[in-house]
């Protein structure tokens, strides 16, 4: 059975990642942990190429490390898609939380703050307050993995594929790619329940199992091609 594996990277971090200390993943022995009867034809890896934030400045230097870690692996192919950023105004939460909740770290002092804050209420002409806020979206990973499936289907390069996602957009690449008598499975990353339009249109389901990520990490020091050392960042570590 040639099976393909199609990571939705960024799902699988926030899903399960971000909070573990798991992030040194070799995908390639998530892949034959999860099927390890079959050919591992191809794993396609999508993300976004992340940006220096003022709260954490070696984010893109980890993100790097690690695809460079990827690239040693053969199966492996990555692509990647981009981050925008632009600022709009968005709703405060005040009308659900109390004010003294809605910034962190908090103002100081609170009871000068508090006073500015019942004074803007009292002259504000709509019901909710606004603040410009910096918006931060990916674009490109969920077109990319849909579109990626679709070719892989059609020119019978596969004959199963695993999606790693629970994102609900790739619904339906996943119901075109069937029609090429490509079975279709999930593995929602996600502690939540499986997307059910997702589920609507895969052929099974694949539970996931946070040990599985233990087990497959790669070593503290990968070699890659050329035989320069890649070492694991110390923030993972």
């Amino acid at each position: 059975m040639r099976t393909g594996i199609y990571i939705d990277g960024l799902n699988l971090y926030y899903g399960s990642l971000r909070k573990s200390p798991n992030k040194w993943l070799d995908i390639e022995k998530l892949g034959k942990l999860i099927v390890p009867s079959d050919d591992l034809e191809i794993i396609r890896y999508f993300t976004a190429i992340v940006r220096a934030r003022p709260d954490d400045p070696q984010i893109p230097v980890r993100q790097e490390t690690y695809l460079r870690a990827l690239k040693t692996k053969d199966v492996v192919q990555i692509h990647t898609g981009r981050f925008t950023s632009r600022v709009q105004q968005r709703a405060l939460a005040d009308n659900f939380i109390h004010y003294s909740q809605l910034f962190t770290p908090s103002f100081r002092p609170f009871f000068l703050y508090s006073l500015m804050w019942k004074d803007k209420v009292k002259r504000r002409k709509e019901p909710l307050t606004k603040a410009k806020v910096v918006i931060n979206e990916e674009k490109g990973s969920d077109v990319n993995l849909g579109v990626h499936l679709l070719n892989d289907a059609s020119r019978r390069l596969i004959d199963k594929a695993i999606v790693i996602s629970n994102d609900s957009d790739l619904t339906e690449a996943i119901r075109l790619a069937r029609l090429f008598d490509v079975s279709v499975g999930l593995l929602n990353p996600h502690p939540g329940p499986t997307s059910k339009h997702l589920k609507a249109v895969a052929n099974f389901e694949i539970p996931f199992r946070s040990e599985s990520l233990e087990k497959c990490q790669f070593p503290l020091v990968v070699i890659d091609k050329n035989g320069r050392e890649i070492h694991k960042p110390k923030a993972w570590r």
